[in-house]
């Protein structure tokens, strides 16, 4: 394994555009991007950290003319451009496919796969171009979780469920697909350690058996 890779498979690539478009390149180490994107400057305070953050979510909610919806919608039906609030912390999401499962309960086991993800910050700070990442590794094996249970959240280095993964479930049924942006303080332990926000595409719920 060559230094720097993520996954067993060892490199992440590019999926596919998004706006604001720019040409995609091949992406060999997460890890140089997480650390261009995460690492601190000691000169800025806890309160700078968070400030800053939280203009990057507003910046990406702008380029992206997304429009905040306050209520969840009744019949689980969003506009291409609508993401729902779902937490103080700034936390949003939308339903792109409609689940038909077993509602999941507290201690359920959930599976979750996704297409990509990419760090919030690098996608404003770059307007969108080679920022996506799409994991082999998510894409065969998906990552579990255990509903309720915070423990159960970064079991390995691979393994990037976490809080925010969870809060979606209180509104939608197994098997559902949501685009999902998840604020540093419901994301992983470097998630949340690099003040960095996170965007999944095309997440889906699935329960054990």
């Amino acid at each position: 394994m060559k230094k720097g890779q993520y996954v067993p498979q060892g490199q992440y690539f590019i999926n596919r555009r998004l706006q604001p478009t720019g040409i995609m390149k091949l992406v060999i180490s997460l890890v140089a991007t997480v650390f261009a994107t995460m690492s601190c400057d000691t000169s800025k305070t806890l309160q700078e950290y968070i400030d800053e953050e939280k203009d990057a979510i507003r910046k990406y909610l702008s380029m992206q003319e997304i429009e905040v919806l306050s209520i969840f919608p009744a019949d689980t039906t969003f506009k291409e451009n609508e993401y729902f609030r779902a937490s103080s912390d700034g936390l949003y999401f939308r339903v792109a496919k409609k689940g038909t499962g077993r509602q999941i309960k507290s201690m359920n086991e959930v599976l979750v796969r996704f297409d990509y993800f990419y760090y919030v910050k690098s996608f404003v700070s770059k307007e969108g171009a080679d920022t996506i990442f799409a994991s082999t590794f998510a894409n065969y094996f998906p990552m579990e979780f255990q509903y309720g249970n915070p423990y159960s959240y970064g079991k390995n280095t691979y393994d990037l469920s976490c809080n925010g993964w969870a809060v979606p479930l209180s509104y939608v049924n197994e098997g559902t697909v949501i685009d999902l942006l998840v604020p540093s303080a419901l994301g992983t332990s470097s998630d949340n350690s690099g003040f960095s926000p996170v965007f999944y595409k095309n997440l889906i719920y699935r329960m054990q058996p």
